[in-house]
């Protein structure tokens, strides 16, 4: 019988971040369960053949009841009613057998949760982790979760100085893997990168980058999601598993007399929620009050990242981090892969701007630099508040007017480059104005690479004044202009709901639905 030391292995995720611990569990193809913790926060993941099969949390936003709640498919008070729904097998076996749900939806429902849980774990900086062969999860058991397309987009987010400090040496070396791309959507760069490494050759971080003609920084970023894509075998790399361990877990499965029923992970709120008692939020725990596209339209005009996170520059490191949290949560490329194109470009550029910011203020002297640099920007933003509210105000409105006017008439005559500026100076000068906003994002529409910037603008207009035609008028022809149909068509659909009369509007929308 092979020693149970030989079957567990542990460690720590500031060696070892669970990104890479889920690419070598599947490389090597092990069976088991990997418990993970951080303080209070306790998960196991469990595996199948290398196959990511079903993970359990005791994170309160993690259990069943939370996701119904999330969904808007119950409420508290229907909670109130519900005996030990906190305990999901017994909660779901009461939505089945009350009509919330039905039985072909319990999978969609699992998934979900198993995907929160793994995008909360790919967020842990620290902890501890322990993989055991012992405790496998029971037969039968088993979510489909898109773990490939999770890990792509996760190392896509992160900053490249983070890529680089999991490489020990640019002698490292690639070869193709056996897993094929099928679904998988990649980057013109990535696929580009993964065309030029050899089936059969074993080439250097070096080699591929002056094979593919991109940097070595580059190409060492490519290079990680692609291997976190399972998509190359990465070698000459400090393992969590050495290959004696890797042996005896996969010998020792013959010897092991039965699979362990997968545990489940006390939650530490069992009480009903009304009752439950005031506890300090966790980071991941802090409810945003932001949609996805003012978290959209935030990330592509914000002046500091300050500004993006919504936190006051004196902000301590504690609250940086609970912000982050917040965002990455709600906000994670994973949770928008059904929206359209476009969308879902957005809210990755988004979210590499987040996980860039939280980089850059999570760590003292990174902090430091970034508020020297941003510091005179802060200032001189400062001094125009302070000279705002002394009665600067009135000037600014009449320069704004005086800017738009010759602007809008520019604009008029088609001489689109020559309106920019006074639009942009009535927008800054005025910035409560929703129609110096929707013309400033209508000049800015016409060139292409300011697209997203003319559609900030017209939100913006749309956040001011959300009942006038107008501009919700604006912003379907700009979506138009650019061929995206179905905004277009919801932003007109919209704008009937509070004006059915509008012939502009249902002229506009009968033309896209020809």
């Amino acid at each position: 019988m092979t020693p149970q030391s030989a079957l567990e292995v542990k460690g720590s995720f500031l060696v070892n971040p669970f990104a890479e611990l889920l690419v070598e569990i599947a490389q090597e193809r092990l069976t088991g369960s990997l418990r993970v913790e951080d303080k209070d926060k306790k998960a196991i993941v469990y595996f199948r053949s290398g196959r990511l099969v079903f993970a359990v949390s005791n994170a309160r936003s993690a259990r069943l009841f939370e996701i119904m709640l999330r969904r808007g498919k119950l409420t508290k008070g229907d909670l109130a009613k519900i005996p030990n729904f906190s305990k999901d097998m017994e909660f779901l076996a009461y939505l089945e057998e009350k009509g919330f749900i039905k039985s072909k939806d319990r999978a969609a429902l699992f998934c979900e949760q198993v995907e929160g849980i793994l995008v909360d774990l790919l967020s842990w900086q620290e902890g501890s982790w322990l993989f055991t062969s012992l405790a496998r999860a029971r037969d039968g058991l088993e979510i489909h979760v898109d773990v490939q397309t999770l890990l792509v987009n996760y190392a896509r987010c992160l900053s490249t100085d983070r890529v680089l400090s999991r490489f020990r040496t640019l002698e490292e070396t690639f070869t193709r893997s056996e897993i094929a791309v099928n679904g998988l959507e990649l980057k013109p760069d990535e696929a580009f990168v993964l065309a030029r490494t050899g089936v059969d050759e074993t080439l250097s971080v070096a080699n591929i980058a002056s094979a593919a003609a991109v940097p070595e920084r580059t190409a060492l970023h490519l290079l990680y999601t692609l291997w976190l894509g399972g998509l190359l075998v990465r070698a000459d790399r400090n393992t969590a598993f050495s290959q004696d361990r890797v042996a005896a877990m996969l010998g020792a499965r013959l010897e092991l007399k039965r699979e362990a029923i997968t545990p489940v992970i006390a939650d530490p709120e069992e009480r009903p929620i009304e009752q439950a008692p005031s506890v300090p939020l966790k980071p991941a725990e802090i409810e945003l009050d932001l949609t996805l596209e003012e978290f959209l339209t935030r990330a592509e005009t914000f002046d500091t990242y300050y500004d993006f996170l919504d936190i006051d520059p004196k902000a301590d490191a504690a609250e940086i981090k609970r912000t982050y949290f917040a965002f990455a949560k709600k906000f994670h490329p994973d949770k928008y892969r059904s929206y359209d194109p476009d969308t879902q470009r957005r809210v990755q550029n988004a979210f590499t701007e987040l996980s860039q910011a939280h980089e850059t203020l999570k760590e003292e002297k990174s902090r430091e630099l970034y508020d020297f640099r941003v510091r005179k920007q802060l200032a001189n933003r400062n001094e125009r508040e302070r000279s705002t509210a002394v009665g600067n105000a009135s000037f600014q409105v009449d320069q704004a007017a005086e800017s738009f006017e010759q602007g809008f008439n520019l604009l008029m005559d088609e001489e689109i480059e020559a309106a920019l500026p006074f639009l942009a100076r009535a927008a800054a000068y005025a910035p409560k104005n929703p129609k110096y906003h929707a013309y400033y994002g209508k000049a800015l529409g016409y060139n292409e690479s300011k697209r997203h910037k003319a559609e900030s603008e017209m939100q913006q207009a749309i956040k001011l004044e959300p009942n006038n035609p107008l501009f919700r008028i604006l912003l379907a022809q700009f979506f138009i202009d650019y061929g995206l149909l179905k905004r277009a068509e919801g932003e007109l659909s919209r704008l009937l709901a509070i004006f059915p009369s509008n012939r502009e509007a249902r002229d506009l929308l009968a033309t896209i639905r020809k």
